[in-house]
């Protein structure tokens, strides 16, 4: 059930880890180099055709048995391109973290990483396009940790460093928190239930916090899967500050906002063992201070993927995005189509 579940929802992921090459191995010390190229062919709104690095990456993890069940560990994450900006001639360091790993209790880890709350949303199946989780998945300097699993149920906690002066707002500062839970409920079925929080500082149109949660919940039956994620972020002290929804590396609106609400309804079916479609349903409104219901959002993804190999997956997604705005603030819309072909190699 756990190899078809991967298989669903984590393809991608689990073939950067079984791939990566083991270069060390001696007194309990061991180094793994692994990674993906990834490249993408597409055509969004107000863009020609063209071809993009979509987080290519150099993944080297090391870990030493220090006994009695606990072992320390790092890793180090190249991506080649910065700041997200698709192309093909930078290098930057993406994760930079080390930690503590002790057997049947958790992981603790320090640095540069995801935070728990990345692991939260569950109706994205897309590999560009989806997803609704708007809680801080991610931290330039934080300390994570992560529990075993214990009955079905684990849990993970964060707190994210932000300005180390004392005379600045401490920008990016916050905490999080997560919890997860699994259960089989037949053969071939399996139930998960996510649901975190996240409050992170921020300045960038006013000095303010953004509060966030997202639940979700997942049902896989076989080689089939659906899955409902609910997300919010809202802003603190009468600040809209919130971009409305962002696709690809693109904004269907500019317009801040102070309240963000979205459902994901996502579909996966695997058909062959080395093939599947899949696609997303995102339902959205946004408030601005003095104005309720000031947007709304329909959006739409589409996609199939095939494996050549097991590690060689190709893959075609599709999507539209569409903003409607209130006419107290100009009404009309903003729209964002977007066609794209894509390839990953891992190693």
């Amino acid at each position: 059930m756990k190899k078809t579940l991967i298989a669903l929802s984590v393809a991608a992921v689990a073939a950067t880890s079984a791939n990566a090459a083991v270069v060390y191995d001696q007194d309990g010390a061991k180094v793994e180099v692994g990674g993906s190229l990834r490249v993408l062919l597409s055509k969004d709104s107000g863009e020609r055709a063209d071809l993009k690095n979509k987080g290519s990456r150099l993944v080297v993890k090391g870990s030493q048995d220090l006994g009695s069940g606990l072992s320390a560990l790092a890793n180090i994450e190249f991506r080649f391109e910065k700041d997200n900006e698709n192309g093909f001639d930078n290098v930057e360091t993406k994760r930079l973290y080390a930690g503590f790993k002790q057997d049947g209790v958790g992981t603790i880890t320090f640095g540069r990483q995801l935070t728990n709350l990345d692991d939260v949303g569950l109706s994205d199946y897309t590999y560009d396009l989806g997803g609704v989780n708007q809680t801080q998945t991610s931290a330039n300097k934080s300390v994570k940790f992560r529990s075993a699993e214990w009955s079905g149920f684990s849990f993970g906690l964060d707190y994210m460093f932000g300005e180390a002066d004392k005379d600045e707002y401490n920008n990016k500062a916050g905490w999080g928190a997560a919890l997860f839970y699994t259960a089989d409920l037949a053969a071939n079925t399996q139930l998960n239930l996510n649901g975190g929080f996240s409050q992170v500082k921020s300045n960038n149109v006013a000095e303010h916090k953004e509060n966030a949660f997202t639940v979700g919940s997942e049902l896989v039956v076989d080689k089939f899967a659906i899955a409902v994620d609910y997300s919010q972020n809202k802003s603190t002290n009468g600040v809209d500050s919130i971009t409305y929804r962002s696709m690809s590396n693109s904004t269907v609106s500019e317009l801040p906002f102070n309240k963000k609400r979205e459902i994901g309804l996502g579909l996966k079916y695997q058909y062959l063992d080395n093939a599947s479609v899949y696609g997303q349903y995102i339902w959205g409104r946004a408030d601005q201070v003095d104005l309720k219901k000031a947007a709304n959002l329909r959006a739409w993804i589409v996609g199939a993927d095939y494996k050549l190999h097991k590690n060689v997956i190709t893959y075609v997604e599709g999507g539209s995005f569409k903003a409607k705005y209130n006419a107290e603030i100009g009404g009309g819309k903003d729209t964002d189509n977007y066609a794209g072909v894509g390839l990953r190699v891992f190693f």
